[in-house]
Order: C-alpha cells, then structure tokens, then sequence
C-alpha cells in the first residue's frame, strides 16, 4: 500500500497541516502539497459524496492530526502572544515574506504579464478594505458574538485552502488570532461552535472555487493571493522596536523565520 493511503501517515500529515492553522506565516495549502494529499483533500471536500468511504479514510485522519496540533501548540503561542508579542510577529513576518520570492518566481516560470500587477493589486485593496470594515475590531473572545465567530471560522477555511495564504496570519490582520486562540486554549464552544459553522461550509465554498479558478485563470489567482498576503504584512505590522535589545531579539526572529521558510521551500523544490 502506498504511504500515503497509511492512516498513521495521514495522522501525521494532518499534525504538519494544522501548523498552517496555528502559526502565522505558515500556509496550511503549501504543507498539504508538501506531504502530498492538497489535491486529494481539494477533491474529496469539493466532492464529498462522491466517493464517502474513501472520503472518509483520508479526511478523518488529517482533521484529527489537525486538531492534536491546534490544541498542543495553542497554549505555547497564547504565552508567546501575552509575554513577546512584539518579537513573534518579527518571527512571523520573516516566514511570511521569505514565502513571497518562491511564489512569484513559480508564477513567472512561463512570463510575466502587466495583467498580474492588477490581479496583485486587486488583492491588495481588497484585504485592506475587508479589515477596515468598522465591526471587524477585536474584543474579548467571549464577546466575539455569534455571527463575527462564523466570519472568522470563514476566514480560517479560506486561509487554509488557497496555496500560500496563511488562515492565522489573516487572524492577525483581521484582529482575532489572540482572541480565537484563547477560545481554543479555554475550549470555549460558544466561540469555537460557531466558528465551526462557518469554517466547514468556507472550506467546501473555496475548494469548489479554487478548482474551477486555477483551471481558468491559475497566474492571475496567485498574484492576487499575493497581493493578499502584502496587504496581511501591511495591515497586521506591529511598529519598529523600541530599545537596542527589542531590536536585536527582532532582527534575530525575524531571520530565523525567514531561514526556517527558506529551508521548508527549498525541501518542497527537491
């Protein structure tokens, strides 16, 4: 039997998949075509009647691995987030922008058109006007509300399908990523229940999506999910650090973090 048709082998893909849910920066679509199921988990949520007990083998094992990860890394980043904040988002950053070169150079591999500067653009403006939305800022987890829980469980879905978008990384431009990773932390499942609805649907929505855009339009989608990104590392800058130490510690994460990409990018080219 293949490998990837093991249970242990999906268990575990799905752990490596859930640090795109997690950690900021880090792209839950780029790390399922890494372990090699994006396409099998893309075809079996856009068709989940298609093929039910093949279906089911493959999603159950990569959700729960998904799930162990989520709740064993929740409370180092909470801690991370309340004492460090600062310095994690350099850390964050760095694995964010050491992504964009290799996205840009794959989407340029047969030319470059003037078109894909409005595609970037497009995507750009349109991250920027979605988080300037006034009910969009942040509160206390257990006062996110119902519907704004279902937004962002729309938010996580769309993150962690599109190859290259970071779904916690989007949290942070959107002023939830602390908010929700409390509610995690605390298991609070009047936030987590909701965000279940509307995550569940969003990843069924986008997957549909994703499939017929890339056939048509594959290069212009990727500058726009570009262009998504930029506006996430506009939107969710934390400002310039403050002392010579911050500096240092800042400077310090934020390569480590491009390093770390760099070398997860360049195992993924092999």
């Amino acid at each position: 039997m293949d490998k990837k048709e093991s249970f242990w082998y999906r268990l575990g893909s799905g752990f490596v998949i859930g640090l795109g849910l997690v950690i900021p920066g880090v792209s839950g679509g780029v790390l399922a075509m890494v372990v090699g199921l994006y396409e099998p988990i893309i075809a079996a949520v856009a068709n989940p009647l298609a093929n039910v007990r093949d279906n089911i083998k493959l999603l159950l094992p990569v959700g729960i691995g998904s799930a162990i990860c989520l709740l064993f890394l929740a409370r180092i980043l909470e801690y991370l987030f309340a004492q460090h904040a600062l310095v994690t988002l350099y850390f964050f950053f760095g694995l964010v922008i050491a992504s964009l070169p290799s996205m840009i150079k794959m989407v340029n591999s047969k030319g470059f058109r003037l078109s894909f500067l409005v595609s970037l653009c497009a995507g750009f403006a349109g991250l920027l006007l979605i988080t300037s939305v006034p009910w969009q800022a942040g509160g206390e987890a257990s006062t996110l509300g119902f519907l704004r829980s279902i937004w962002l469980g729309s938010i996580v879905g769309v993150g962690l399908v599109i190859p290259g978008l970071s779904a916690s990384f989007l949290l942070i431009a959107f002023g939830f990523y602390e908010q929700l990773l409390g509610a995690v932390v605390h298991l609070d499942l009047g936030v987590l229940i909701p965000v279940a609805l509307g995550l569940v649907p969003a990843i069924v929505l986008v997957s549909k999506v994703m499939n017929w855009l890339f056939q048509w339009k594959h290069r212009h989608v990727s500058y726009v999910i570009i262009g998504l990104m930029l506006g996430s590392l506009w939107v969710a800058f934390p400002g310039w650090p403050r002392t010579s130490w911050e500096l240092l510690l800042c400077a310090g994460l934020f390569g480590l973090g491009v390093g770390i990409a760099s070398l997860f990018l360049r195992e993924q080219a092999t």
